[in-house]
This record gives structure tokens, C-alpha cells and sequence, in this order.
């Protein structure tokens, strides 16, 4: 009975640390998308920057500096591993009351991930990819059912 057990505890730990990895090397996939990205436009300079918080949370900044040195926040947002799933979670300045909205990352590969959240208003769909490794391309749209809704950025990685 003791044999049992013991193999019962060793197969259930085993299965939760390769669980476990399986959802944090998912998130590693993910590392091209660390750092500053930077795009000029007309109002100033749109700048992202993103940092690994954790094993299983990346986190970023936006915001807006303007010509006269003005720094405005745009929005927060963590990309988080949870289960075998990821979560891409803006909290938008001025949007939603302040609340975070979630999308489910449901498709990536080595330098392109899709979150999309159906329910949502605007945008229903979160597409980012790195077209080269210093070149990211993001893409707000309205999913398959408003695909005349969209905005693209293109960033540049800031150098140091």
C-alpha cells in the first residue's frame, strides 16, 4: 500500500513540474518581444517597453512623449502563463474604467502571437510579430467580424 502511495505522489509531482514547464517555456517563447520598442508618429513617440516580472508574467508600459518632453501613459500590460494557457491583458488609460480586459493568447510561434477576446468591443483581436529582430509589428482589429477595423504600429527596438 505504501508503494502505492508513494508511487501515486511521485507521478502526481512529476505531471505537475512538467506541467508547469510546459506553460513557462510557452511564455520563454516569447522572449523576441522583450525590451523598448520605439514609434515616431505625429504626436511625439510611442514607446513600449517590456520586462520578464516572473516565470510566468511578462509586463510592459506604454506611453506617449511628446515634443515638449511630456510623458503620458497609455496603457499597462502583462502577458501571463496560467495552466497550459497564456493572457494578454491590457488596462488601457481612460478605457474600461480602468479595468483590465483579458485575451487569450490562441495562436504563436518563434516570432508572432494572436490574442484575441471575442466579447470584446474593440479591439477583439491583438496581433504582434517580429519582422525582423529589430523590427515589431502590432496590429489592433476587429476580428473576422469587423475586418475593416484595424491600426498598425511599427516599432523599432531603442537601443540602450
Amino acid at each position: 500500500m505504501k508503494c502505492q502511495y508513494f508511487f501515486i505522489v511521485a507521478f502526481s509531482f512529476h505531471t505537475l513540474i512538467g506541467y508547469s514547464q510546459n506553460s513557462a517555456s510557452k511564455l520563454q517563447d516569447l522572449n523576441w518581444l522583450l525590451g523598448t520598442w520605439r514609434m515616431e508618429k505625429k504626436g511625439g513617440i510611442l514607446i513600449e517597453s517590456w520586462q520578464q516580472v516572473n516565470d510566468s508574467t511578462f509586463e510592459e508600459n506604454s506611453f506617449l512623449l511628446k515634443a515638449s518632453g511630456e510623458k503620458k501613459l497609455l496603457e499597462k500590460v502583462q502577458i501571463v502563463s496560467r495552466g497550459d494557457k497564456l493572457f494578454y491583458i491590457p488596462t488601457v488609460a481612460d478605457q474600461n474604467g480602468q479595468q483590465p480586459v483579458k485575451f487569450e493568447i490562441t495562436s504563436f510561434s518563434g516570432n508572432e502571437f494572436i490574442a484575441e477576446n471575442p466579447a470584446h468591443d474593440f479591439p477583439k483581436r491583438i496581433i504582434y510579430k517580429a519582422t525582423t529582430r529589430d523590427s515589431l509589428h502590432a496590429r489592433i482589429d476587429g476580428g473576422p467580424s469587423m475586418p475593416e477595423k484595424k491600426s498598425d504600429f511599427y516599432y523599432v527596438r531603442q537601443n540602450k
